[in-house]
């Protein structure tokens, strides 16, 4: 399994739109078959800051759920409506891989 974490700094005052914005994506996920996010808000660190993340069961779902994000009209209007209550330079991606077993 992989898990993509995504973090953004959100501006002062605009926590809750940005919420939303994640809340709607969940809507968009759900209707298109994809892995809906869970949204975190560290409890202590950076302020205003809001985690993502969700599940892929392998790469190759992880990259065909990527691109057809980014050819979805309705998804890519939520997404970009974000950038102007986030922190520029802010956002930043992980991907994580379960170990099941040690390597060799």
């Amino acid at each position: 399994m992989y898990r993509h974490r995504s973090y953004a700094q959100v501006l002062y005052g605009h926590f809750n739109d940005y919420f939303k914005a994640m809340q709607d994506l969940n809507v968009i996920a759900r209707k298109r078959g994809w892995p809906e996010s869970s949204i975190w808000s560290p409890v202590v660190g950076t302020g205003n800051e809001v985690v993502t993340e969700e599940d892929y069961p392998d790469l190759a779902t992880f990259g065909k759920v990527g691109d057809a994000f980014q050819a979805d009209a309705e998804a890519m209007k939520i997404i970009r409506s974000t950038s102007t209550w986030v922190v520029q330079g802010s956002v930043r991606n992980e991907l994580f891989q379960e170990m099941n077993e040690p390597v060799a």
